[in-house]
């Protein structure tokens, strides 16, 4: 009697799990090279100051935002919003002027739409911030928390309708009437690159220049020369 014989398997074919050990990688070796990319990714950048690069970029791009969203805010909630810079420790603060009393100059300026000369005269008459109360936002009160830019960004000096400001706190009015404060803004960056923000009054938007640059409001003024 003949016992059938079980035909023999291909060579190749009893091996192939030690093939695939031979020529694959383990989860934990994967994992390995993953965190020896990411340290030599970090030691390149750290070296090459990219961190502090994109933190300053954001820090830029976040002010221009701030000041464009003032604009607007201010029409919404229908009250005169101030960013306050802090020279001498390059940081600002946002809050709202809250009247003492009544002034004749903020009746004037709620009452009529149309006129933008009585925005014009409220915004460089120094009585109305005098006649009221810096107070954080009612309706968003951590916007009166300071805002402090990385380490090595700051503030050199502001430009208002008020002129040129070096020390102290200047600030910039935004109007509910939709008229922010025209405002210069120049920064320097920790590589000692020059930031200017020109702010545009009648929409709240900014304009970003890599250069230190000067501007002076003329608007209804006789232009008496560049400055």
């Amino acid at each position: 009697m003949k016992i059938p014989m079980m035909p023999l398997q291909d060579h190749k074919f009893l091996h192939r799990s030690d093939i695939k050990n031979e020529v694959g990688f383990t989860l934990i070796e994967l994992a390995i090279v993953i965190v020896i990319v990411g340290l030599i990714f970090g030691l390149v950048a750290s070296r090459t100051n990219t961190f502090s690069y994109w933190k300053e970029e954001g820090y830029i791009r976040n002010l221009s935002e701030t000041i464009n969203f003032l604009h607007h805010q201010s029409m919404v909630d229908q009250a005169f919003y101030r960013l306050e810079i802090d020279l001498k420790n390059s940081q600002y603060i946002i809050g709202v002027l809250k009247p003492e009393e009544e002034s004749e100059e903020l009746k004037d300026i709620s009452s009529d739409i149309g006129n933008l000369s009585l925005e014009l005269a409220a915004f460089l008459n120094p009585n109305i911030s005098g006649s009221s109360t810096f107070i954080p936002p009612p309706s968003m009160p951590s916007l009166a928390n300071p805002v402090v830019p990385p380490e090595g960004v700051n503030f050199e000096d502001v430009r208002t309708m008020r002129g040129m400001e070096t020390e102290g706190k200047p600030y910039i009015l935004f109007s509910p009437r939709g008229f922010s404060e025209f405002a210069v803004l120049h920064l320097r960056l920790s590589t000692g690159d020059p930031i200017t923000i020109l702010v545009n009054p009648f929409t709240g938007l900014t304009k970003t220049i890599r250069e230190y640059k000067d501007f002076t409001w003329t608007y209804g003024r006789q232009k008496q020369g560049d400055s």
